[in-house]
């Protein structure tokens, strides 16, 4: 079970729920990788940034989106080109190859691209982009019966801070985060008609009332 529904349960038993649905997502940033390669070495260069860290995806690896193309460049005097004549208009058959990494395997796989890449110059390309994670970040919660804030104090018997005072309203349908309460959540509650917010975030609690 993942820790976040593991914390939802420290707050209300299951049989205490009516309803529960996810109702935000976060997400993830990840960098795209592009280079252009000739055919003949688009396996092998794939393999070799596979095993630096790119192209994973969920239970998939080894993932990547291929396109030809036909490439051109004129060699200057103090190249040294894979192919074609010095000064010389040159065209090569070539693979638009991309794999996605995580931000933190992207030298790995640049100093692997660079390796295994035949050109002298090779072109590459980074592009960041966000994937939604498949674990919410949190949950649309109504629970049976009504809570006053000091019955949901007593429950979270934590450090909590409370953004709009006490109050004697009885409460049933939250919006519950597993991060500090963000503008976005606030958003989110309200378009849901939600009555409160409750950030489990570490071990700080926190409730806004709406």
């Amino acid at each position: 079970m993942h820790a976040a529904m593991i914390n939802l349960e420290k707050l209300f038993a299951y049989k205490e729920l009516k309803t529960i649905s996810p109702a935000i997502h976060g997400y993830e940033t990840r960098n795209k990788i592009v280079t252009f390669i000739p055919l003949g070495y688009v396996d092998k260069l794939t393999f070799d940034m596979a095993n630096a860290g790119a192209g994973k995806i969920g239970n998939y690896t080894v993932c990547s989106f291929r396109m030809k193309g036909l490439g051109t460049f004129i060699p200057g005097k103090t190249t040294n080109p894979f192919s074609g004549k010095k000064g010389k208009m040159s065209f090569e058959e070539e693979v638009r190859l991309e794999m996605e990494c995580p931000p933190e395997f992207t030298e790995k796989v640049i100093d692997a691209l660079l390796n295994g890449h035949p050109y002298d110059e090779p072109v590459y390309e980074i592009y960041k982009f966000k994937r939604r994670t498949k674990t919410p970040a949190g949950y649309s919660v109504e629970t049976r019966k009504k809570y006053s804030l000091k019955d949901l104090l007593i429950r979270l018997n934590r450090n909590v801070e409370v953004f709009s005072g006490f109050t004697s309203r009885k409460l049933s349908k939250f919006l519950v985060v597993f991060s500090d309460i963000s503008e976005r959540h606030e958003a989110k509650a309200r378009e849901k008609k939600l009555e409160a917010i409750i950030s489990i975030d570490k071990s700080k609690y926190k409730i806004k009332l709406l």
